[in-house]
């Protein structure tokens, strides 16, 4: 039997069974691991408590819990770990003008394109030679748009991209837009996870090649994510031993960004930067069709190695309650898709950059 077909049975199994009654949210934990395998795993020794969207919590159905399980849990801080859809009835007042030229230049087709094009390499996965020939295609693109464009290697043939356009303000900052392009090694495809963020990434790069910015944008096509994070970890230690971590005004991640059914973004970031998910959540309302929801309690993507150096970090991503029914299975095509949903993300996160780039 299909792997998920198993894991979807287990999981109806665990919700429709009743909730431990808990006076307090003592004895609670957040599942901080996104694989369906590992999932599978553990699903013997939790019990549902709430899940909304991201943010999932359960209790231990045994003191004697073998010591391993804990490594897919965080134990559970209400102050820190919340999850709920924002009501904006005003938008904030510090929200400057931007040209809407540059959003109207964003193309559902490229979208279209990149996708395919990633999709068409059969593994993906890091380290394989045609994740090498993807990250070599991403790095052509990229030039040819005329950023500075390098690589960041955490083994000796696995590397991340970046693309650089140095701002004309040489006191500013960095806005880091970031996608990973590896997937989990299923043959032709990975096309929501994660040609969908790449795509939004090089789209985004593509529409402010000419724009005036005044901050640095940075475009990071990270590898190794299905692995551990590992492009996105090694980059942002090697920006923290040089110092440059402070530099990063606002960093944004796109992972998953092309399934939904119901026209909402989730938007996650840890409880130190809650304003900034709210800053997101007003920029949805104005310049996307989209609805927002907020989950604070970052996990298992490449915002996480930023946020645990305080850089300024969110995730965009599809509703994770409504997420990709191929998620990380061999039916992960380009045919699966919402590319106008995709749009809408692209529209977002371009909508951030230029916010971001004209504040003072």
């Amino acid at each position: 039997m299909n792997h998920w077909i198993v894991l979807s049975c287990l999981l109806v199994s665990l919700f429709s069974s009743p909730s431990r009654a808990l006076a307090t949210t003592d004895g609670l934990y957040q599942v901080t691991e996104p694989h369906p395998e590992e999932v599978r795993k553990i699903l013997p020794f939790i019990q549902n408590y709430r899940q909304e969207g991201r943010l999932w919590l359960v209790s231990l159905k045994s003191p004697k819990t073998p010591s391993w399980v804990f490594h897919f849990l965080r134990i559970y801080d209400p102050k820190k770990m919340l999850h709920y859809t924002p009501q904006l009835k005003t938008l904030p007042t510090h929200l400057p003008t931007i040209d809407p030229a540059y959003l109207a230049m964003i193309k559902t087709t490229h979208l279209q394109n990149t996708v395919g094009k990633l999709a068409s390499y059969k593994n993906r996965a890091a380290g394989t030679p045609e994740n090498q020939s993807a990250q070599k295609w991403i790095a052509s693109e990229l030039q040819a748009m005329g950023y500075e464009v390098t690589q960041d290697c955490y083994s000796p043939n696995t590397c991340s991209v970046i693309a650089e356009k140095k701002g004309s303000n040489t006191t500013g900052g960095v806005i880091l837009v970031e996608g990973h392009f590896d997937s989990v090694g299923k043959d032709y495809a990975g096309a929501d996870d994660n040609a969908s963020g790449t795509a939004s990434t090089i789209e985004i790069a593509r529409i402010l090649k000419n724009y005036p910015n005044q901050n640095t944008l940075r475009f990071f096509l990270t590898n190794g994510e299905e692995i551990g994070l590992l492009g996105a970890t090694h980059y942002s230690k090697v920006l923290a031993q040089s110092g440059h971590i402070k530099d990063l005004k606002l960093v944004i991640n796109m992972d998953m960004v092309g399934y939904n059914s119901n026209g909402i973004v989730e938007l996650e970031t840890n409880a130190e930067y809650d304003s900034l998910a709210k800053w997101f959540a007003a920029l949805t309302e104005k310049y996307t069709s989209l609805k927002s929801k907020i989950t604070l309690g970052a996990w298992g993507s490449d915002h996480v190695p930023f946020l645990d150096l305080h850089v300024p970090t969110l995730l965009t991503i599809e509703d994770w309650s409504t997420k990709s029914r191929c998620y990380h299975l061999e039916c992960d095509k380009a045919e699966t898709m919402n590319f106008t949903y995709a749009t809408e993300i692209t529209r977002l996160n371009a909508a951030a950059v230029l916010t971001e780039d004209a504040s003072p």
